[in-house]
């Protein structure tokens, strides 16, 4: 297919804007201080303000991988997976309500600085895992969302889409961290919400497209009886899965008051619901279509291995050339957003909780920054290959909530809101998680169940089976307990002398305040513990410099 020349342009310019913002926002943070700082890269500074919050968090979570498995799932699924982007939304309303002030509160500079204070070194590196799986698995969906599209619409390689989109959004990361992230999400979101805006009502009112009162049995989709606790059990997975995720809280904590982090979670709701609208009016239309009444030329009706391409191809055969190009800048806008937001994520999590504790916390800020964009480099190209190699984008935009939900979601959950949780409780749950999960099987990774539960069928896909009980959330459940189960029972024996206290090895419960101890002291680089630090003291008046 030979490329299509102004399409070509069209991302170009996008993406040179899109640049120029971002090396805008690393110009104007390097002015302003004249040495960086690990707050100033990984947080901007606790400086952001309401409006560019709302921005920058609508923009994360409505990225590339959202929209088009949204297309993709209501055309091959039909309403029930608008579950999905929804869940998103009920995930930063319930962040908001129970989670962002205790993070706030405590001065945390990372998700995983919860852990580090209360489990100590060794836990924080194990956390850092599936963090850095979802991370990589998200952003890998993204991409390939992406090259995907500027495959089918405009004939650009694949590989070179994603190389090439992967690269731009490196470059104004490397250098201007939260700031340049901030700012282009500011424009890449009334990209994304004008070009599908503009792109759903053509693709509805095109001739082959059924009206939608009289195509209902195409769209409206069921969930069939036998698998309604999977359907439940995917939902808590889409809802509760996406709290324990440091893109999340990088922006809560980097809003200037507890407040203000909580209405931003709020109107990033609010923003993720509209973002959700387009692509589902799209793939309405796509599963209203009578294709053979288009100019595609492929297989009809749609194979399910060509099912991925679904949102390019509304974009392509149901709008106008000129519409289709606003839509493919909303694609590269919401894929731009959230890679970015996801390598300096990691990257943040690996400099600020993983380097420092090899470096015995004697790394100064600047070393720190430095190998925070070291690590950019490495998730960045990981996660290219990854895009390049994707098979499904719907499954694998939901598959790293199963790995943070199984894992991250009861140890952050326990961390935060048990006092007694140590430790002890958090290995044995860290491992039933992995190992429980593991055991039930996995098809997209070709693991086989050793571990057949209720209501096992045999005969689903294609004789490969299926599990129909809840066994993620039974996995969460089983964590949890074990969490608090063993975090109870060792707290017991150690502090009522059952247990010598030199058995404590890891320093978690009878010596648990020498760790936060050792880390304020020894550590160099100014890490804020708590709220008698300035950045966190709540005011009436606006604080200085804020940004918007």
């Amino acid at each position: 297919m030979a490329v299509q020349v102004p399409g070509l342009i069209a991302i170009i310019v996008s993406y040179v804007v899109v640049f120029a913002i971002g090396l805008w926002a690393a110009w104007k943070n390097r002015r302003q201080c004249c040495r960086e700082k690990v707050e100033d890269v990984f947080l901007a500074g606790r400086d952001i303000g309401l409006w560019l919050g709302m921005f920058t968090l609508t923009a994360t979570w409505v990225d590339g991988s959202m929209i088009a498995g949204t297309v993709e799932g209501v055309f091959s699924q039909g309403m029930p997976a608008v579950m999905v982007p929804l869940g998103y939304a009920v995930t930063l309303v319930l962040a908001g309500l129970f989670y962002v002030e205790r993070m706030r509160s405590r001065g945390y500079i990372t998700m995983l600085d919860a852990f580090e204070k209360k489990f100590g070194e060794v836990m924080t590196v194990l956390m850092f895992i599936p963090a850095l799986s979802g991370d990589l698995f998200w952003c890998a969906a993204t991409l390939a969302s992406l090259g995907t599209t500027l495959t089918v619409v405009i004939g650009m390689d694949h590989s070179t889409a994603v190389i090439v989109s992967t690269a731009v959004v490196l470059a104004y990361t490397l250098f201007g961290g939260l700031y340049s992230v901030s700012y282009t999400d500011v424009i890449q979101v009334f990209l994304l919400f004008i070009g599908l805006g503009v792109a759903a009502p053509f693709a509805l009112s095109r001739p082959s497209v059924t009206p939608l009162p009289d195509s209902m049995t195409t769209w409206v989709g069921e969930v069939q009886p036998k698998r309604i606790a999977t359907f439940i059990d995917v939902a808590l997975q889409i809802i509760l899965g996406g709290i324990p995720f440091q893109p999340l809280f990088q922006r809560v904590l980097a809003v200037k008051t507890i407040r203000k982090a909580q209405i931003v979670c709020y109107a990033g709701a609010v923003g993720t619901v509209l973002g959700t609208i387009p692509p589902v009016l799209l793939g309405l239309a796509a599963a209203s279509s009578n294709w053979t009444e288009t100019a595609y030329e492929g297989t009809i009706p749609i194979p399910q291995e060509d099912k991925k391409f679904i949102c390019s191809l509304v974009l392509q055969y149901l709008c106008p050339f000129v519409v289709s190009m606003f839509g493919l800048g909303a694609m590269s806008a919401a894929v731009m957003s959230s890679a970015d937001s996801l390598i300096l994520s990691s990257s943040s999590l690996f400099s600020g909780n993983v380097w420092r504790v090899l470096r015995r916390h004697k790394a100064k800020d600047q070393e720190l920054v430095w190998v925070m964009r070291f690590f950019m480099l490495v998730f960045a190209v990981v996660a290219a290959y990854l895009a390049i190699k994707i098979e499904s984008i719907f499954s694998l935009a939901t598959q790293f909530l199963e790995i943070v939900y199984v894992v991250l979601f009861p140890q952050l959950t326990a961390v935060l809101f048990v006092d007694f949780t140590n430790a002890y409780g958090s290995i044995v749950g860290y491992i039933l998680s992995w190992v429980i999960r593991g055991l039930s099987g996995e098809p997209m990774l070709s693991l086989q169940p050793v571990i057949f539960w209720p209501f096992y069928d045999h005969e689903a896909n294609g004789g490969e089976g299926e599990q129909l009980f809840p066994h993620r959330t039974f996995c969460v459940i089983v964590a949890f307990i074990a969490i608090l189960g063993v975090s109870y029972v060792t707290d017991f024996f150690f502090k009522n002398d059952i247990l010598p206290r030199r058995f404590d090895i890891c320093r978690s419960v009878v010596n648990s305040t020498d760790i936060t101890e050792k880390t304020e002291n020894t550590d160099s680089s100014p890490r804020t513990t708590g709220t008698d630090n300035k950045v966190f003291q709540e005011s009436n008046g606006e604080p200085k410099n804020t940004v918007l």
